[in-house]
């Protein structure tokens, strides 16, 4: 029956897409207006000839680098915040209002800061995207730690376990379900805090070639990046859920 199930959604998503196509088709052949909204058979002619030059690949590459680079700095910072606002009272009361507050910039306002502080190189967009996917992290690890059962702990206490072992035995292994799901919702916010950055301080990457082709009216190829940007978002989540789903079934031996 699953499998019915799978198969169904499947089709039913192939279905949709192409239903989405002959509509884009249309509506572009009946405005005749290429410069707004150019049929998909250009943009697929458009993709062709970006990868037949490798520039596409080379902003693919360049992007994905800085995302997986900004996205791991700011998991490892989000999950040891989070810990520490969702298990340490005093510190959510001192430091949690200014992480509210942090929590409130769009990435894209930091943009010319950090494009000040830190330059137009690969640092500034390193920054820019970890610190969306710190903030994604932080409160989702903070919600786990806030929830860890209270009967757990007293467990822990009843038994001697130190402080120490508490945490790692007991507190860390409650937060996990959040961690990861933080760490699926980061990846898409990683994605958007890339565009921010390299709309406004990049010379290669996705975001570059929508810029770029903005200022010369090359839609196609706007769309072209547009239409790349969220494969990429999508497969890097596909790709982490099969990650986890291996480590699921590795803890299970």
């Amino acid at each position: 029956m699953k499998s019915n199930d799978r198969s169904y959604r499947r089709h039913l998503t192939v279905l949709s897409v192409a239903a989405g196509m002959v509509a884009w088709e249309v509506v572009a052949r009946i405005t005749n207006s290429r410069e707004l909204l150019p049929p998909p058979t250009e943009v697929a002619i458009t993709f062709w000839e970006m990868l037949a030059s490798g520039q596409i690949l080379r902003a693919i590459l360049d992007s994905s680098t800085r995302v997986l680079v900004g996205y791991v700095v700011g998991v490892l910072a989000g999950i040891g915040t989070g810990l520490i606002l969702g298990g340490i009272r005093a510190a959510d009361e001192t430091v949690g209002l200014i992480f509210e507050f942090l929590k409130g910039i769009p990435p894209i306002a930091l943009v010319p800061l950090v494009v000040i502080w830190l330059g137009i190189g690969e640092a500034s967009k390193y920054a820019v995207i970890a610190y969306l996917v710190w903030i994604v992290v932080t409160i989702s690890t903070a919600t786990g730690a806030r929830e860890v059962p209270l009967l757990r702990l007293r467990a822990g206490a009843f038994l001697g376990l130190s402080r120490a072992a508490v945490f790692f035995r007991i507190v860390l292994p409650s937060c996990m379900p959040y961690v990861v799901s933080g760490m699926r919702s980061a990846i898409g916010f990683a994605f958007v805090a890339l565009v921010s950055a390299e709309l406004i301080a990049a010379n290669s990457g996705i975001g570059q070639i929508i810029m770029d082709s903005r200022f010369s009216l090359q839609t196609g190829r706007m769309i072209v990046g547009l239409l790349v940007l969220g494969a990429l978002g999508a497969l890097s989540q596909t790709l982490f859920d099969v990650l986890i789903a291996r480590f699921k079934i590795a803890l299970r031996f």
